[in-house]
C-alpha cells in the first residue's frame, strides 16, 4: 500500500524567523499552576518554564530546516523520507520528528533518580570528590552515556542547537564520573561554544567527540586533551555557527545562539573550576550572566543567577578569600528574600535559594576551620525544614477536611 504523501497544506506555515524566539517573550495567561511561574515586576505576565525555549532549539517542525530549503523542498525530502535522521539502531524505523522526541527526553527530562535535579547548577567538585554509593556512581555513568547517545543523535538529525545543548551536557556529566576529568570537560564545553558561536566549526571534529570511549571510563587514561581525536587529521571547519549571519536571523532566531552559549558557558566555567583554574572560571560566569541581563524575572532565570552567584563565591573560596566569597553567597541570598517578600515572588523557591545560599555559607565556615559556626547554620536549616514540613503536613490535611467537606454537602443537597 503506497503511503500516503504530505502536501505543502497539511502543515503549518513556518513563523518568521524574527518571531520565533522562544520564551523570551512572557506570556498573559499562566499556562502551569503555581506562584513559580509569576513575572515578579510584571504583573499579570507569566512564564511558560521554558517550553518554547527547549522547543525553538529542538525545532520539532522543522522551521529552520524548511526556511532553508523552501517547504517544496523540504515536502519532497519529507516524503521520500530523505531528511537527516538516524539510519540505524533501534530507533530507525520512526519519523524524524518522533526520534527528535526520543532526543527532547535525553536531553531536557529530568530524571527523579539525579542526585542534582532541581533548578539549581551549582559545582561542587569532580568525580573522586564525593563519597558515592554503588548504585549512585553506576546512575552517573547511565547519565553519562545517555549524554553520549544525545550527542550521537543530534549529529544524526543534523540539528546543531542540540549537539551543543548535548555537548554541554557531556561536560557536566564528564565531571561527575571522570576523575581529574576537567580536561575533557572542558574539552566538551569550548566545543559545544563554537556551535554556538558566529564562526565556524567542524563537524568531524564532534563526530569524533562522540564516538571517544576514553572519556567514559572512570579513571586514569582518559585523553583530556583529545590528542587522539586530532591525530593525523585534516581540519574541517565546514559548518557555521548558530550565531554566523550566514545563519543567524537569516534562517535562525538569535536566540538559540544566546541559550546554547549560555549553557556552554556554565559548564566551561565548571570545569576551569575543576581544573583550579578559578579566574577564568569566574570569567566564564560572569559572561553566562551577562546573557541574562534581558531576561524576564522568573524564579526559573534567577534560579540561573542564583547558581552563578555561588559558583563565583565558591571560586573565591577555593583560593582561601573566604570575605568575598560570603559577599557572593548573600547576592544569592538576596535573591530568594526578593522572591519571598514581593507580592508577584515565588515563596518556595525563594525559600529555597536562601536554604541553598546558608548551605554554601556553611560550608565556607567549615573550609576555613569555623567547624561550630557551620554546624549551627546548618542546624537552623534543619530545623526549617522541619518546621516547613509540618506546615506543608497541615495545610495537606486541611485541604482534604475540605474536599471531604464539600462531598458531603453536595451529598446531602442531593
Amino acid at each position: 500500500m503506497t503511503k500516503a504523501q504530505i502536501q505543502v497544506g497539511d502543515i503549518e506555515p513556518v513563523v518568521p524567523v524574527e518571531e520565533d524566539t522562544g520564551s523570551l517573550k512572557p506570556l498573559t495567561e499562566a499556562n502551569l499552576p503555581g506562584d513559580g511561574f509569576n513575572v515578579i515586576d510584571q504583573p499579570g505576565r507569566f512564564d511558560d518554564g521554558g517550553v518554547n525555549d527547549l522547543q525553538l532549539i529542538l525545532d520539532i517542525r522543522d522551521h529552520a530546516l524548511r526556511r532553508q530549503k523552501g517547504d517544496h523542498e523540504y515536502m519532497k525530502l519529507l516524503n521520500g523520507d530523505n531528511l537527516p535522521k538516524a539510519r540505524v539502531g533501534q530507533i530507525q524505523e520512526l519519523s524524524r520528528s518522533d526520534q527528535k522526541a526520543k532526543l527532547a527526553q535525553l536531553l531536557f527530562v529530568e530524571d527523579p533518580d539525579d542526585e542534582d535535579r532541581g533548578p539549581s547548577e551549582v559545582f561542587y567538585g569532580e568525580a573522586g570528590g564525593h563519597n558515592d554509593d554503588a548504585r549512585t556512581t553506576e546512575h552517573k555513568k547511565f547519565r553519562l552515556y545517555q549524554a553520549m547517545n544525545a550527542l550521537r543523535l543530534s549529529i544524526m538529525l543534523k540539528e546543531a542547537g542540540c549537539t551543543s545543548l548535548a555537548l554541554s551536557e557531556l561536560a557536566k556529566r564528564r565531571l561527575q564520573v571522570i576523575k581529574e576529568g576537567g580536561g575533557s570537560a572542558l574539552r566538551a564545553a569550548e566545543m559545544a561554544l563554537e556551535i554556538a558561536g558566529d564562526g565556524s566549526w567542524d563537524p568531524d571534529l564532534v563526530v569524533l567527540e562522540a564516538e571517544d570511549a576514553a572519556n567514559i571510563v572512570e579513571g586514569p587514561g582518559a585523553d583530556t586533551e583529545g590528542k587522539a581525536l586530532n591525530e593525523g587529521r585534516v581540519e574541517n571547519r565546514s559548518a557555521h555557527g548558530l550565531g554566523n549571519p550566514a545563519l543567524c536571523g537569516k534562517f535562525i532566531n538569535g536566540r538559540v545562539s544566546a541559550l546554547c552559549t549560555r549553557s556552554g558557558l556554565l559548564q566551561k566555567g565548571n570545569a576551569l573550576q575543576a581544573l583550579k583554574r578559578f579566574g577564568e572560571a569566574r570569567e566564564a560566569y560572569n559572561q553566562t550572566m551577562d546573557f541574562l541581563k534581558d531576561e524576564i524575572r522568573v524564579s526559573r532565570i534567577d534560579w540561573e543567577r542564583h547558581s552563578i552567584l555561588l559558583n563565583i563565591g565558591n571560586t573565591y573560596l577555593a583560593e582561601g578569600d573566604f570575605t568575598t566569597a560570603k559577599t557572593y553567597y548573600t547576592k544569592a541570598s538576596d535573591l530568594g528574600k526578593e522572591h519571598i517578600s514581593l507580592e508577584l515572588g515565588s515563596t518556595k523557591d525563594g525559600k529555597n535559594m536562601v536554604a541553598a545560599s546558608l548551605k554554601a555559607l556553611a560550608r565556607g565556615y567549615k573550609v576555613t576551620g569555623d567547624v561550630a559556626e557551620a554546624k549551627r547554620i546548618l542546624g537552623e536549616l534543619v530545623e526549617e525544614r522541619r518546621a516547613a514540613m509540618e506546615e506543608e503536613k497541615r495545610e495537606e490535611e486541611e485541604k482534604e477536611k475540605r474536599a471531604k467537606e464539600g462531598e458531603q454537602a453536595t451529598i446531602k443537597a442531593n
